[in-house]
């Protein structure tokens, strides 16, 4: 027995088919294009992230260099009680000029004195006078900020 479908009974299967293809292909566009604007955002952030890293960095040498040449006059500043909720402003706080526009702030720095430190116990040896010098940038956001902190002991005077 020789059974065949005429064409009229087949009448629209290949649109239905071609409908389905076209929105599985729609879903897996949209979901690449989902995953495209994710790593966008990412990359940006960690570009914004580095930008704030660099003025942070840049404060932090600045104010390092600016205790070696004025030890004594550092001498009077107390330190901050907790550098990771300073907002970059306060007593003995330094703004930076740096001139660089995708800044959102201008980096400072502050530098606080800790302790005495003397190595050798001998008489006459030098003690070092040991100072923390933190640093705060901002990048392209508010968001995006960095803290850094060095412990520096300028040679004595």
């Amino acid at each position: 027995m020789n059974i065949s479908l005429s064409p009229s009974s087949q009448a629209g299967s290949a649109l239905i088919i071609s409908l389905i293809m076209l929105l599985l292909i729609s879903l897996i566009g949209v979901g690449s294009m989902q995953g495209t604007i994710l790593q966008e955002r990412m990359a940006s952030n960690l570009h914004d992230r580095n930008i704030a890293f660099q003025a942070s960095e840049r404060a932090l040498r600045v104010g390092e260099n600016w205790l070696i040449a004025n030890t004594l006059t550092a001498l009077t500043n107390d330190r901050l009680d907790d550098p990771s909720v300073w907002n970059g402003a306060g007593a003995n706080a330094v703004a930076v000029n740096t001139g660089d526009a995708q800044l959102s702030e201008d980096p400072s720095y502050h530098i606080g004195w800790i302790s005495t430190f003397c190595p050798s116990l001998e008489a006459g040896a030098a003690c070092f006078d040991r100072f923390s010098v933190t640093s705060r940038g901002q990048g392209g956001t508010a968001s995006s900020v960095a803290i850094l902190q060095s412990m520096f002991m300028p040679q004595p005077l």
